[in-house]
């Protein structure tokens, strides 16, 4: 029998994928960080399309055509009128839930448990998971080294595929995605029906103060949570002796790559870098009325992390 190597191996199991989606089923949500705006759109089944079908909410009077439901037969203004009419209704429509769930090349880094990418896989499942309670519809965009939109599907079909794809293998990468966060956000406000409950799962290393507007239209369309991803080696240098940094660490120490972490100096000021990235991630999603929590990727209980104060 052939073995897969462990890269080319879903970066989540069977049974990893199934705790996730039992535990979101049965989460109630409590702690969880709310919205920064009202859901001006309504509940389940209070959704108004501007499609005419067989909901409730009332749209017009108009004349009859053939495949109208006799039922629906306004006999005083057919009377009036002296032509047959019917009443139109709006369609009522499901609520739809789509997770942006960020697998470039910084979230594919993990210095204890797991990988940044793992954990937002896990939240990813366990908020599908919470969401398909409602009767919401679940979509997805991946941002691997390519975009990949997974259409909208409900019950356990939309979970099983969001699941199938978030946590599929996740080998390095030589290079980044070809897609930055600002054209990630562009998509989502291009492709998604307004009104759509959204949840950003990233590091947000790219997120910068020029895609704000974007950010903030996106706050604007729809009801959207953040859910920033650190590892604990990104907010604290661990003391491991002289270490030659990569990726966005770099400019920092420009001048001098190969850094000692026991200095107390250097830990100070790798630490400051951290807390300013994530105060500015925290700015920019307050100006587009969206909320943020920030989670650990070696956080074992996914529902304990989302009760955290949000940053």
């Amino acid at each position: 029998m052939k073995f897969k190597p462990l890269i080319q191996q879903p970066i989540l199991n069977h049974q990893a994928i199934t705790e996730c989606i039992q535990q979101g089923h049965h989460w109630n949500g409590i702690g969880f960080s709310s919205p920064l705006r009202e859901f001006r759109h309504g509940k389940f089944g209070e959704l108004t399309s501007q499609q005419q079908g067989g909901g409730i909410d009332f749209s017009e009077t108009r004349a009859y055509q053939a495949g109208d439901e006799p039922r629906h037969i306004n006999w005083r203004a057919t009377a009036r009128t002296g032509r047959p009419q019917v009443r139109v209704f709006h369609k009522d429509l499901s609520p739809s839930c789509y997770f942006l769930i960020d697998r470039r090349a910084s979230m594919r880094f993990g210095t204890r448990t797991r990988l940044k990418v793992t954990q937002a896989a896990r939240l990813a499942i366990f908020l599908a998971s919470w969401e398909a309670k409602n009767g919401t519809e679940l979509g997805s965009l991946i941002l691997n080294k390519t975009p990949q939109w997974n259409p909208a599907m409900s019950g356990q079909q939309g979970i099983y595929q969001l699941a199938q794809f978030a946590s599929s293998s996740c080998p390095p990468l030589d290079t980044d995605s070809a897609i930055d966060m600002k054209h990630a956000l562009a998509l989502l406000t291009e492709q998604i029906p307004q009104g759509s409950y959204i949840y950003l799962l990233s590091d947000f290393y790219d997120l910068e103060e020029e895609m704000l507007p974007q950010l903030y239209k996106l706050g604007q369309q729809h009801i959207v949570r953040a859910i920033g991803i650190y590892d604990s080696a990104e907010q604290h240098l661990p003391k491991a002796g002289h270490l030659h940094l990569l990726w966005n660490q770099q400019d920092i120490f420009q001048h001098n790559p190969l850094i000692d972490t026991r200095d107390a100096s250097v830990q100070n000021k790798y630490r400051m870098v951290f807390e300013q990235k994530q105060l500015k991630i925290k700015h920019l999603c307050e100006k587009a009325e969206i909320s943020l929590t920030s989670v650990c990727s070696h956080a074992d209980s996914i529902s304990s992390a989302l009760q955290v104060a949000s940053l």
